[in-house]
């Protein structure tokens, strides 16, 4: 019976993704493509380096710990179940472009938006910007949903790694609040336990998590002890912060590509730059460089 049950699930998903396909056109597929993004490591840097920079780096804590926990599970689940992505079965079509390398379950863009959609709830909540939660509800459904048109993953991907996340968020931010003030402690502790990861289960997802979280972490330990920049500042000069901070990271992620050989140890090294520059590099230009700037202009 379990077995007529999976069969039956089975053959449900792939009825809703060639139903889902029937309504492809060139528009649909470039609207859908530019959403799946709102689930992709860019848009997670940027909303991260937003917080951080220019409205709260306690919260933005908060997010990056749980995007990070929920990054590590996704890989440990993925590599349990080793599913394969739809577009690799006949009668389901994906553009090249679209394709994403990786087993299929459960679904990291969607386990990204839960991630997202629980921190801009809770935002909503905690600041009371009703649009924060319309957001974070269109990014929890539409992501996921552009992961099945795109016939990236199946249905069950999708939810599983949306409910998944979006516990996951709710867990780590509890846990967050008991550390208290000693969040860059804790969070500094937890590193050596990524890299061990690593150590056994080399591969190319956990690499980027690994790297992330343990140049995010010392960072964040090295920033609240002796940088301590102030996030407040003239709205010219948060455009400038985020412009230039996000084009150092964006150039530390594609540029170092064309330097470093494909290896997950070098994936290690890249995100944790990022991570660094992210957490306390670019605090220190932006707390003894805008500074400076602002009382010469």
């Amino acid at each position: 019976m379990a077995l007529n049950l999976m069969t039956w699930i089975q053959n449900l998903e792939f009825d809703l993704i060639r139903s889902i396909q029937y309504l492809r056109n060139p528009i649909l597929d470039e609207t859908m493509y530019f959403i799946t993004q709102l689930g992709d490591q860019l848009f997670f840097i940027a909303v991260a380096v937003i917080i951080y920079w220019t409205i709260d780096k306690r919260f933005a804590h908060k997010f990056v710990f749980a995007f990070m926990m929920s990054a590590v599970i996704n890989t440990g689940l993925k590599y349990i179940f080793k599913r394969i992505r739809p577009f690799y079965y006949m009668g389901i079509e994906s553009e090249p472009k679209w394709r994403t390398t990786g087993y299929s379950f459960p679904s990291g863009h969607a386990q990204a938006s839960g991630v997202l959609g629980y921190t801009g709830l809770y935002a909503s909540k905690k600041t009371k910007q009703k649009w924060l939660s319309y957001v974070a509800w269109f990014i929890m459904i539409f992501v996921p949903l552009s992961r099945i048109y795109l016939a990236q993953h199946f249905l069950t991907d999708v939810i599983v790694g949306l409910v998944l996340a979006y516990g996951l968020a709710h867990i780590s931010f509890l846990l967050v609040d008991k550390m208290k003030d000693d969040e860059h402690i804790y969070t500094l502790m937890l590193a050596p336990l990524f890299i061990i990861a690593l150590f056994f289960y080399p591969n190319h997802d956990l690499a980027i998590a690994a790297g992330g979280f343990v140049g995010f972490a010392l960072g964040y330990y090295l920033e609240k002890r002796y940088i301590k920049f102030e996030v407040k500042a003239a709205w010219w000069i948060q455009i400038v912060k985020v412009v230039f901070g996000l084009a150092i990271a964006f150039g530390l992620k594609e540029g170092l590509k064309l330097i470093f050989l494909d290896h997950v140890a070098f994936d290690f090294i890249r995100y944790f730059l990022i991570g660094v520059w992210a957490s306390v590099g670019a605090p220190i230009v932006f707390k003894y460089g805008t500074g400076y700037f602002a009382k010469n202009v």
